[in-house]
C-alpha cells in the first residue's frame, strides 16, 4: 500500500509495510501458533491480540487471534475453505520486503497451508517457497507469480 501526505507543503510517498496472511487448516492452528511464537514473540502493549516480532534484524507485527478471516469476503473464504477445510488466518505485517521473504522462509518450512499475498494471489505454502527459490528478490506486491 502506497498513500502520500502534505508536510510542510511537500509531498512525501509513505509505504506501508508489507503484510501477509498465514492461512492453514483450523486443525493445525495449536501447530502453527506454536512455530510462530516459538521465535519469540511479545506482547503489543498498544494492541489487543496484537504481538511483535524482533528477529534476525527484522520486525515484525502479528495478530494471531484469527480474526483477519472477518476481513476476506464471503466467495475469498468459500475458496479457501475449498482447498484447506475450514481456515484459520495470521496476520503478518513486515518491515520490509526482505524481512517478510526472511521469516516466510523459516515459517512456511514443511508447512501444509496458504499463503495469501494481500494482492490478489493465494498460493499454496509450498508453491510460495518455490517461488521464492527461484526468484529470491521476488516482490509479490508488484507482480503476480504468474508473471515471473
Amino acid at each position: 500500500m502506497v498513500s502520500s501526505v502534505t508536510v510542510a507543503g511537500e509531498v512525501m510517498v509513505v509505504v506501508s509495510w508489507p503484510s501477509v496472511i498465514i492461512l492453514a487448516p483450523v486443525g493445525q492452528r495449536r501447530a502453527l501458533e506454536a512455530r510462530i511464537r516459538s521465535f519469540g514473540l511479545v506482547p503489543d502493549p498498544l494492541r489487543e491480540g496484537g504481538e511483535f516480532l524482533h528477529r534476525r534484524g527484522y520486525s515484525y507485527s502479528l495478530d494471531l487471534s484469527g480474526d483477519i478471516l472477518a476481513d476476506f469476503e464471503p466467495e475469498d473464504l468459500d475458496e479457501i475453505t475449498a482447498r484447506i477445510g475450514e481456515p484459520y488466518g495470521v496476520y503478518v505485517s513486515c518491515q520490509s520486503m526482505d524481512a517478510a521473504r526472511a521469516l516466510l522462509r523459516e515459517v512456511l518450512r514443511g508447512f501444509d497451508g496458504l499463503i495469501d499475498t494481500n494482492h490478489f494471489e493465494v498460493l499454496s505454502a509450498q508453491e510460495f517457497l518455490a517461488v521464492l527459490a527461484r526468484h529470491p528478490e521476488w516482490d509479490w506486491r508488484r507482480t503476480p507469480s504468474t508473471e515471473l
